[in-house]
């Protein structure tokens, strides 16, 4: 048990909920729901109980919050009477964010570093993982944003911002007739092999949705949640797979051309933005909010989002072309 566990415990107990006590200690949600729980395990006391919807302390939780609520404030006062005779380093807030693979290629290159850049008092911490998984993590709080490809109609129980509409883009073998077209139509890949990154991808559900309404079945050969697996098969098999726009990044492969796919739908694919719906933001969280609204409304024009003029010197830097997740997306880069 440590100062910090109390005074975290008795901001949940106050405020009756998690969310709201985070933002206040401009913390995450789950940093602050662990910390409670260490210190139940700690005392081995039960300290609240969650009844629709608001926390509220239990007996035994009562006797540590009357108890503990002096020692705090003894404590803060004893902070504010030294403040002025030691420097304490800036309290940092902190930032969780969960991206699907693939998601940070499709936005400006380098847009994380240029929010840090702008936001250097904010810890910022994220994780890569599956879009269904970031959109778990935004359900329950482990993350505060998400940033998932994916359409609305797929999106439900989430307050969602439009990032970056991408559109649906195929590499397609530069052996294939269709290579030469400006545009493909649903009807042109009809037969037409197609490597993709499964069923719980929602670019893949999309793809196969929508080319069922018009009457056309996707010929898939072989799903894999593995990038580079899925490249080299496609070249190897002269199969398709997608891509993103080249108003995002020029990019060049030595074996297939990307080549915009119109699936003749009035829903927008993009990489968007999620929350909880109705869930409030900590103050970092809302910084990011808006930075992202920012890289929206930049998009199309010559140098996109416009951050801060040492963030942008960040935004222009060059993309590693190394990068082991970025190249089997985009192909290689031009030269």
């Amino acid at each position: 048990m440590d100062i910090r566990q109390i005074e975290y415990f008795i901001a949940a107990a106050q405020r009756g909920n998690f969310t709201k006590a985070a933002e206040d200690l401009f913390i995450t949600r789950q940093a602050l729901s662990k910390a409670v729980r260490n210190l139940e395990h700690e005392t081995g006391l039960t300290l609240m109980d969650n009844k629709d919807g608001r926390l509220e302390l239990t007996a035994e939780g009562r006797m540590l919050f009357d108890d503990a609520e002096p020692v705090v404030a003894a404590y803060r006062n004893l902070e504010e009477r030294y403040a002025n005779t030691v420097k304490h380093p800036p309290v940092r807030q902190t930032l969780a964010v969960s991206m699907a693979h693939g998601t940070a290629q499709s936005m400006p290159r380098n847009t994380i570093d240029a929010f840090c850049m702008d936001h250097p008092d904010v810890l910022l911490s994220v994780e890569e993982v599956t879009t269904e998984a970031a959109l778990g993590m935004a359900r329950s709080g482990e993350s505060d944003i998400s940033l998932v490809g994916s359409t609305p109609p797929y999106l439900g129980g989430f307050d969602l911002m439009l990032v970056v509409e991408t559109g649906t883009y195929v590499f397609v073998p530069r052996e294939s007739p269709l290579a030469a077209r400006k545009r493909l139509a649903a009807a042109d890949i009809e037969g037409q092999p197609f490597v993709t990154f499964g069923k719980r991808n929602h670019l893949h559900r999309f793809f196969v949705e929508t080319c069922e309404a018009a009457g056309v079945k996707p010929n898939i050969i072989m799903t894999t949640s593995d990038a580079h697996l899925l490249v080299r098969t496609a070249e190897q098999q002269q199969a398709c797979y997608f891509g993103f726009p080249l108003h995002i990044e020029l990019v060049e492969s030595p074996t297939h051309v990307l080549v915009p796919l119109d699936l003749n739908t009035e829903t927008v694919f993009g990489t968007y933005a999620v929350k909880r719906q109705g869930a409030a933001l900590s103050s970092s969280a809302r910084a990011f909010w808006d930075f992202l609204a920012k890289v929206q409304e930049g998009m199309g024009k010559e140098d996109g989002p416009r951050p801060s003029r040492r963030a942008r010197a960040v935004a222009r830097a060059p993309v590693n072309p190394s990068a082991e997740v970025q190249e089997p997306l985009r192909g290689r880069q031009r030269t």
